[in-house]
């Protein structure tokens, strides 16, 4: 209580000093001719009386930090100035002494002016005809710090740096009620983090990093010396940048803070002769920033994260303002990337073609029900290097793997399939949905093939032919399956289904056939199939939807973001949402085991006979609940791959970025690139099942198909549609038992359990009985109770004859 009542004096007795000196000293100090400056002794302490007493102190610009999901790994840094307050318990007491010794001896004594100080430099100001000596406090520099940081247009900057008396009078004034509101530790603190030393040290933090790659609370006496040193003229007295002279002003520089910390009695003098003598041992740091400098593996994610905040509005209005904010911010990001899974994916990716490959290929992880992205990993470099003959690889800032509309992505080929399977499933259509899949099938889409102008796709193997469920025609990948789903459900609906679970569609030629697929039924028939371009981190996140049960979350690459104060921004929290009902995605997840190997909880059938799974090394390698779905294009001019837990989704691709119609060369390699990094990610992850799916949208109602064999075509497509099914037919007319033009038998066959609304196929006779095949003929007259010779013909499985159908 008694300091407190000392020190109020103190400042009291300071102003009233000031008010008297301004008019009579202050002007002399600032310009000794006065006269020619038409100030008058009056005019100066009226306009130090005038002045406000109140000063703002602006958050000072200071570089963000990007930081791995450890919380401890750094990624990169933003800044415009390199800056990183820190407060003064973190500097080394030489530090803050060397400090008060090179720019203000009676910092502990005055109260923001210092009078002998004016007094001095009034006498050899006057006796030079010039202004030699400034007279500023530590305070007062500070000040004269904050006035330029709060100015926000040219006056202001002007009015705080100009060499006017006017300047000087606002900097007492400011300086004498700066010190009743804070302590001295407090100025000398804000002072250490305000003040440029040089180099790009802005701050004390960041000036102990580049000269000597330390924090400042590890600062020894010598470096301590020359870096108060620096504060007078950051250029001049540079060790490192200074080209003319080199070390030597710093070491000069050097000598003098030593000896003036050895008049206030902070050193001996021979421990000042000791530090005056010991060696400049610089160790200089780069002192970059931004992306192109991140840690090697993570340069395009950091890229992503910089898209991101752009096209946050939480950080400003404009993209500009944003980028402004993250460089002066001082935000504490803790992203959302794993280092263990990124080494696990580099690892991988790294297996395969090589950065200087036309192809690429590249893995993005995320995690299901918080849209985090836990890995991003390309066979690219990130940068500007010029590459080797006008190529656009290696060094490419493109954002491969997180796309925009100059890299819009690349045809994911059958992953497309899960967005008409969703559709359906929103329809109610249940996962033993059957439908039969010829070779080829001709749509109701445009599209031209040489059965006309419908779009006519194959299957890309002749296995596939014959009757599925919706499992098994996902698990094989029967493209004339899907084609006839999407029919069912529109490619309007699919591409919603898609949408929802968060495709983003960015190609010019995709957008147009969305607006297309909104007015016609006969619009974009090879949705479905994959033709449009997408980015891993879409699928990853789009299959992350459907593992969290139907949450899409808004793909995010934070975990946090913190303040300079300390404040936990809300912005770092994941943004999720409802896209699909919890039973619709589980259903889904119910057939996309199919794919890898699994059987269905629901026991619906995973493949037809004859036909096969496409991915059953994930299966067999992961050994825990998993469901994915490959995905070809044409010609294999991509290759892809996503995979999924309930925990942990992934998409893997590779392609040729600059030409989409070029034959990769291994279109399996996105299948082993999951596997392998799964079975590292997944050890440390617990083991978690996926939800049954409804019986409703796994079998839905079933029912028994009619016995319609010898019917006409009419009557049995009566009957059928009569017993709740549709109804194709197949025109070529096969071999049969039955009278030409009447039904030879359907597919699926008679007494078959099928689900209401699935499609039967009705085969026709052209009355010519086929033919037993003669071996098999002659092994039913030894063994005629062999399962095989009671097949007739026209049933499936009937050994005809080679050559006949």
């Amino acid at each position: 209580m008694e300091w407190s009542r000392e020190r109020r004096l103190a400042n009291v007795l300071s102003l009233l000093f000031c008010g008297v000196l301004a008019g009579v000293v202050l002007a002399a100090v600032a310009f000794p001719v006065v006269g020619a400056t038409g100030w008058t002794a009056k005019s100066a302490s009226d306009s130090f009386r005038n002045l406000p007493t109140e000063i703002r102190i602006p958050p000072l610009p200071a570089a963000s930090t990007l930081l791995a999901g450890d919380g401890r790994t750094v990624l990169a840094t933003f800044f415009e100035e390199n800056r990183r307050s820190v407060p003064l318990k973190d500097v080394a007491p030489v530090m803050r002494q060397a400090m008060v010794a090179a720019e203000d001896l009676r910092f502990y004594e005055h109260h923001g002016v210092d009078a002998k100080g004016i007094l001095r430099a009034l006498v050899r100001n006057q006796a030079s005809g010039e202004v030699t000596q400034g007279a500023s406090t530590l305070t007062q520099q500070y000040v004269r710090s904050v006035l330029k940081y709060s100015a926000t247009n040219e006056n202001q900057l002007r009015a705080a740096t100009e060499e006017t008396a006017a300047r000087k009078l606002r900097e007492i004034r400011y300086a004498v009620a700066l010190e009743e509101g804070l302590s001295k530790n407090q100025i000398l603190e804000n002072y250490l983090n305000i003040t440029y030393f040089g180099n790009g040290g802005y701050g004390i933090h960041t000036a102990s990093w580049v000269y000597f790659g330390k924090k400042p609370s590890q600062l020894t006496l010598p470096e301590a010396a020359m870096i108060a040193g620096l504060a007078q003229d950051p250029t001049r007295y540079n060790p490192v940048e200074n080209k003319r002279y080199g070390t030597r002003p710093a070491l000069e520089r050097r000598s003098y803070v030593l000896r003036q910390m050895v008049k206030m009695k902070y050193l001996t003098p021979a421990q000042a002769d000791a530090a005056e003598k010991a060696p400049l041992t610089l160790n200089p740091q780069s002192n970059v920033q931004g992306c192109q400098y991140s840690r090697v593996s993570f340069g395009f994610f950091c890229g992503w994260f910089v898209d991101w905040w752009k096209a946050n509005p939480s950080f400003g209005l404009a993209k500009a303002e944003r980028l402004a904010a993250l460089k002066r911010g001082g935000y504490r990001i803790v992203s959302s990337i794993d280092v263990r899974m990124q080494k696990a994916a580099q690892k991988q990716v790294d297996r395969g073609p090589s950065a200087y490959s036309r192809f690429a290929t590249g893995i993005v992880m995320a995690q299901p029900g918080t849209g985090r992205v836990l890995a991003m990993a390309i066979n690219r470099k990130y940068g500007i290097t010029k590459n080797p003959g006008g190529k656009t690889y290696p060094y490419t800032e493109n954002p491969l793997l997180s796309g925009s509309t100059v890299s819009p992505g690349y045809q994911a080929g059958s992953t497309f399939k899960m967005f008409t399977m969703l559709a359906a499933l929103q329809r109610g259509i249940p996962l033993s949905h059957t439908l039969y899949a010829p070779r080829q099938f001709v749509s109701q889409y445009v599209g031209g093939c040489r059965f006309g102008r419908y779009y006519c796709p194959r299957n890309a193997s002749g296995s596939m032919t014959g009757a599925h469920t919706m499992s098994s025609g996902f698990g094989e990948s029967a493209n004339t399956y899907f084609i006839q789903l999407q029919q069912e459900t529109s490619v309007k609906a699919a591409v919603a289904a898609a949408q929802s679970a968060g495709v983003v569609f960015r190609g010019s030629k995709d957008l147009q056939n969305i607006k297309w697929a909104k007015k016609s039924d006969q619009a974009w028939g090879s949705f479905t199939l994959g033709t449009a371009q997408v980015t891993p981190l879409d699928m990853a996140n789009a299959y992350a939807t459907v593992a969290a049960r139907g949450k899409y979350c808004r793909p995010t690459p934070v975990r946090s973001i913190t303040d300079q104060g300390g404040r936990l921004l809300p912005v770092g929290n994941p943004s999720c949402r409802r896209a699909f009902s919890p039973q619709v995605a589980d259903a889904a997840s119910d057939a996309a085991r199919c794919p890898v190997g699994d059987s269905t909880l629901s026991g619906v059938s995973c493949t037809h006979p004859g036909g096969g799974a496409t991915a059953t090394s994930v299966g067999g390698a992961i050994d825990r609940p998993i469901a994915g779905k490959t995905g070809t294009t044409d010609n294999n001019n991509a290759g892809w791959f996503v995979g999924y837990t309930p925990n942990l989704a992934a998409a893997s691709f590779i392609a040729n970025p600059d030409k989409y119609y070029d034959t990769v060369p291994n279109s399996q390699l996105p299948i082993q690139i999951v596997r392998e990094t799964f079975e590292t990610a997944l050890r440390a992850m617990p083991v978690k099942q996926f939800v049954p799916a409804p019986r409703r949208l796994s079998w839905g109602t079933m029912l028994v198909v009619p016995d319609v064999k010898g019917e006409t075509t009419d009557g049995a497509i009566y009957r059928l549609r009569a017993a709740g099914f549709n109804v194709s037919i197949n025109y070529q007319a096969e071999d049969s038992d039955q009278p030409a033009g009447r039904v030879s038998r359907t597919e699926p066959p008679a007494g078959s359990y099928i689900s209401k609304g699935s499609s039967i196929r009705i085969n026709v006779s052209n009355g010519k009985k086929s033919p037993r095949d003669p071996r098999i003929e002659q092994l039913c007259k030894l063994e005629p109770k062999l399962p095989i010779c009671a097949i007739k013909p026209g049933e499936p499985g009937f050994p005809a004859a080679p050559g006949r159908p």
